[in-house]
């Protein structure tokens, strides 16, 4: 008596083509990526006040804090606010697409800090 090989191997490897030939075809091209870092020194303070990017670019802000409190990075945008925390000495990392022309502000969100700066989102 023969033995047959069991035709799922094959079964999976046609499903596993179908549907990655699917997802190629309905994939669009990711937005161009911009890192900045911003930093929190001991003491407080942000090291930069201004940030300039485009609009339609996916931002990265790695949030570095080097300060012995915890702070926030908080972004006002029209789609809501965007934040993100670090405990000090720890780095953090905020992300999103900037869909909006504008100046927004951005600032530390921990009462009675006074951090705060601009993002400048241009066309």
């Amino acid at each position: 008596m023969a033995c047959q090989r069991p035709a799922l191997p094959r079964r999976m490897f046609a499903l596993t083509a179908i549907l990655a030939s699917l997802l190629v075809g309905c994939g669009s091209a990711l937005p161009p990526e911009h890192r900045l870092e911003l930093s929190v020194a001991a003491g407080g303070g942000y090291s930069l006040t201004r940030l300039e990017i485009r609009r339609g670019e996916q931002v990265v802000i790695t949030f570095h804090n080097r300060d012995t409190v915890a702070h926030n990075l908080s972004i006002e945008l029209p789609t809501g606010r965007r934040a993100v925390s670090a405990e000090p000495s720890v780095d953090a990392i905020l992300n999103f697409p900037a869909n909006d022309s504008g100046s927004f502000r951005f600032f530390c969100a921990v009462p009675g800090h006074t951090e705060a700066g601009v993002l400048v989102i241009s066309e």
